[in-house]
């Protein structure tokens, strides 16, 4: 199958982005043909390369940070109808998904939908009232219009059907996996230079929080429990990996709870360093309670690391408690877990990991590849139908 992927994430490190690379992956490995539609603000252009057509967007205050400029598409579908695809797949709903729909109804096309996250449309943009209350019923129009006009909606989030009917919009959701890059997140041995490198000492019991920096990403909240549960105690040490807008706000809130010694602000780090942070922590600690499946639990996970998280946020369905993680509903629970995480001896912390491991062994793009083309089926299928009917 030739498949056009929609994404208006660019290449902002986020949830959309990394299922967008897997499944493309994981498709042009089972001999499918791929071209990703995706955004840029620093290009003025559309222009394709690399199985990729860039299109020149402006900087917003959305979830992504950008939003795909309409005007200037045109050269995108000229490039897009060289290719020729056979099926259009949207990932993020935004004016990027919204050109996905437009180029399926145009050349008659089948649709499909994967809803990541519903927050734009459920929160705005977090500037002001009145700006915020536009917003939303823009971005709930464009959700509207995308998920109705799909053929088949999926999700990886259990919780998005019932955030869809408080939005007051009718449409079925098909449970789909989130699958992460097993190739670059994988157990490893640890490295004492990683700690070095931080200036951690060699013996301190790492934790890590990895994820875009915003204000709605629950770092907040974990630095309260973490100050509650560990502050204090120096051979403790929590790594926070990840950039935003929100970061400074978070430095400001950890001096203000006295962790300036026990938090480390790492920046942004590839893939491969990501993976080596992961073998020198103890586990990935994380306060957010999202309603969207995030992709860092899951490629610590892969890479053998328990996860400590709140039991409302959407990972917690991917938590067997006490076999590949721990889930906390209070304060006083997160201490708990920790405790059992800190006090595990090397043969206990070997163990945990390889049930971690083995637990995230069909996180793969091969899996995914797998699901997602009979669901491509299913709305071949579905358009044929429904067309018929008409």
């Amino acid at each position: 199958m030739k498949i056009a992927l929609f994404s208006g994430a660019g290449a902002v490190k986020c949830a959309a982005s990394t299922y967008t690379a897997v499944l493309k992956s994981g498709l042009e490995k089972a001999g499918h043909q791929i071209m990703v539609v995706t955004a840029d603000p620093a290009i003025d252009d559309c222009f394709t390369q690399d199985g990729k057509i860039y299109c020149p967007a402006k900087v917003t205050p959305s979830l992504y940070g950008m939003s795909v400029r309409v005007s200037l598409l045109g050269p995108m579908e000229k490039m897009l109808n060289s290719f020729r695809p056979e099926i259009i797949h949207v990932i993020t709903l935004d004016e990027m998904g919204l050109a996905g729909l437009k180029y399926a109804q145009r050349h008659q096309l089948p649709l499909v939908t994967t809803i990541h996250n519903l927050h734009d449309a459920l929160k705005g943009y977090g500037t002001n009232k009145a700006y915020d209350n536009l917003a939303k019923m823009k971005v709930r129009s464009t959700v509207r219009k995308i998920l109705t006009e799909s053929d088949v909606v999926c999700s990886p989030s259990a919780q998005t059907q019932s955030l869809l009917e408080t939005l007051d919009i009718q449409c079925k959701v098909k449970r789909s996996p989130f699958c992460v890059d097993l190739s670059n997140f994988l157990p490893t041995q640890p490295t004492p230079a990683f700690k070095k490198r931080l200036d951690i000492a060699e013996d301190a019991l790492c934790y890590v929080y990895a994820g875009r920096l915003m204000e709605d990403c629950g770092l907040d909240s974990l630095l309260k429990v973490w100050s509650d549960a560990a502050g204090g105690n120096a051979r403790l040490h929590l790594l926070v990996v990840g950039t935003g807008p929100a970061a400074a706000h978070f430095a400001e809130t950890a001096n203000s709870l006295s962790l300036s010694n026990q938090v480390t602000f790492i920046g942004e780090l590839s893939p491969r360093d990501l993976n080596s942070c992961y073998a020198c922590c103890r586990a990935f600690v994380s306060g957010a309670t999202s309603s969207a499946v995030k992709a860092s639990p899951l490629e610590a996970q892969a890479a053998g690391l328990p996860v400590l998280l709140p039991r409302q946020c959407a990972n917690a369905d991917l938590v067997h408690d006490g076999v590949n993680g721990f889930l906390y509903d209070t304060a006083e629970q997160f201490g708990e877990k920790l405790y059992i995480l800190t006090q595990l001896d090397s043969e206990g912390e070997v163990l945990l990991r390889r049930l971690v491991s083995k637990s995230a062994m069909n996180l793969s793009d091969k899996n995914l590849a797998t699901i997602m083309a009979d669901t491509y089926a299913e709305a071949k299928h579905s358009y044929t139908k429904n067309t018929r009917s008409l």
